[in-house]
Formats: C-alpha cells, structure tokens, sequence
C-alpha cells in the first residue's frame, strides 16, 4: 500500500512539474508573439527578454539574459533611470521615456520604455516595455522640417521665425542690446523676374540663402536663426550677440551676396542686398516693435543707394563701422 501511494506521489511531483515547464515554455511562447519588445529585469540585469527585444537591441535571445539594460541606452540614462527606480519601489511612471539605444551592430534606435513592478516575492523584479518608434520618430521630425522651413529655400518659414522671436521676448531672452533683427531685401528683384524668368529669380533666392547659411554656420557667440519672411524679403534674428558682431556678420553676408554669382538656365548674374538692423533698446517692448524698426532701417537702406546695411538707430551704426570696419 505504501509503495503504492509513494508510487503515485512520485507520479504526480512529475507531472507538477512538467505542468510548470509546459506553462513556462507556453508563457514564453505567448511573450515573444508580443509586438513589443519586453525584458524582464533584477537589479542586476535581465532574466528574460522577448523575441521583439533581442530583434530590437539585435542581440540573440539567450545572450541579452545577463545584460543590463541602462548599458544599451545613448541617451536619457537618467530618466531611464528614475523610472526603473520607481518601478522597483512599486510606482507607475506617468510618462514614458524616450530614448536612443545603440544595439549590437552600433545602430541606433529610438525607443518608447514603459517600466513597472511584478509581484514577485523576494528580489525586485520588473517588466520593462520596449516601443520601437524609430521609424514615427523620423516621420514627425521630416513633418515638422515641412512645417518650419521654406519650401523653395530651405530656409526657416516667417511663422517659425516670429515664434522663435516672440518667445524671445515671453522668456526674458532678448536683453537690451544683445538681442537684433536684420531684414534683408534682394535689390531690383522684381527686374530680374522681369528680364531673366521665375526660374533665374528662384535660383536667386537660393543663391543668397547659401551664402547666409555659409556665414552663419561659422557663428559661435550667439544663437542665429535665418528666414524667409516674404517674397525676397529674409530675415536674421540674433540673440545673445553683441552690437557689433551683429554688424559684422552682417557685412560678411552682404559682402558674400554681392560676389556670388547666380547660375541659372537665363545665364550667370550676380545680386546685391540690402538690409536693415535694429538692436532691442529699453522702449522695445515686443518683437513685433523690434522687426518694425528693422524694417524701417531696411527702408533707409533701400532709399539711401542699395547694397548696404542701415541701422535703426545711427549712432548705433556709427559704433560698428568704428569697431568693425564695415561698410555701411
């Protein structure tokens, strides 16, 4: 009878614990047909990661065991961090993190981490969710250069540019005097529609906005942004930048405008601007005034010859042919 009921206590531990490997293996399965990347992590590193993990870190699935994830992560360690820490003392992070990992192959991807805690006894255990949004990444940031950039030029648009000046003034960035506004205008640009085509006034326009882009690409002391704000009407909004390095990167770019010649289908040409420039002074009490009075200058730019740079204020201009030797 004994021998009987050992007989059966050992048949029925057996097929416990073929139950146990059967589910585990039937759990494994179900987790690697998840469309998200799962790792499951100790503190010291992971003990099991899906199919979508090893393919995303693209590492084979038995060697990401044994890893640690915050190893494979380029960016945003820190808030990585933080939310696996609060996961492991039992807290739900109410935003994800995005983040850049960097796989096995040193390709970079960019992930969505979603972390929480199981209700595992003894050693913390968490679950951390993989989303590889790569690919969405990619799609936002090229619609959002369409929605910020000139189609014809590349360029920044008029609304990016005014947004960027207006929050200039809304945070306290644009100090009295080290905040300015250029406006260039392409002089007799309408001619050259008239006698060259469209096509030569398009090739123009470009032309003049490689050579700003080369000149400002060089400018380390400020913050810079360029853009087209009208027809043949761009912008320069510097902030951070001292009078006289506004006037002189001014210079450089009409300089640079004047003896770059233009290649299009009606021949080779060359184009000059003029342009306007106005420092933020005390009474400027918004961008709105300050590109007025850039605007203003570029009027007495226009009306006092052409290919030349005025400035709102003279003796403003005054100081930076005396400091930087340009012509005015």
């Amino acid at each position: 009878m004994f021998l009987d009921e050992d007989h059966e206590a050992l048949e029925a531990a057996a097929l416990t614990k073929q139950t146990l490997v059967d589910t585990q293996e039937r759990m494994g399965m179900m987790l690697d047909l998840m469309p998200m990347g799962l790792l499951i992590h100790t503190r010291q590193g992971i003990i099991f990661g899906n199919q979508e993990a090893a393919r995303l870190l693209q590492f084979p699935q038995n060697e990401v065991v044994g890893k640690h994830f915050l190893d494979f992560l380029s960016t945003h360690a820190e808030e990585a961090t933080k939310q696996m820490e609060e996961a492991f003392h039992g807290r739900i992070s109410v935003e994800p993190t995005e983040a850049e990992v960097r796989t096995a192959t040193g390709q970079l991807r960019t992930i969505k981490l979603i972390a929480g805690a199981l209700p595992w006894e003894g050693n913390p255990v968490v679950q951390l969710l993989l989303q590889d949004i790569t690919d969405l990444k990619a799609i936002q940031d090229r619609l959002h250069l369409l929605a910020v950039t000139d189609e014809l030029t590349g360029a920044f648009n008029r609304r990016h540019a005014f947004n960027i000046g207006h929050a200039m003034f809304r945070e306290g960035k644009a100090v009295d005097g080290q905040a300015a506004v250029a406006i260039l205008d392409a002089d007799h640009f309408k001619r050259v529609n008239d006698t060259r085509g469209h096509s030569a006034g398009d090739a123009a326009l470009r032309a003049l906005t490689h050579s700003v882009q080369e000149i400002i690409a060089l400018v380390t002391s400020c913050e810079i942004t360029f853009a087209r704000v009208g027809g043949e009407e761009f912008m320069i909004l510097f902030s951070g930048a001292k009078p006289e390095a506004v006037f002189d990167v001014c210079e450089r770019i009409r300089h640079a405008i004047e003896q770059r010649p233009v290649l299009s289908t009606a021949g080779t040409f060359r184009i000059t601007v003029s342009i306007g420039v106005a420092l933020r002074m005390e009474t400027d009490t918004s961008f709105d005034v300050l590109y007025s009075n850039a605007d203003k200058a570029l009027y007495g730019a226009k009306s006092s010859g052409r290919n030349r740079i005025c400035a709102s204020v003279p003796e403003l201009r005054s100081r930076a042919k005396r400091e930087t030797g340009a012509r005015t």
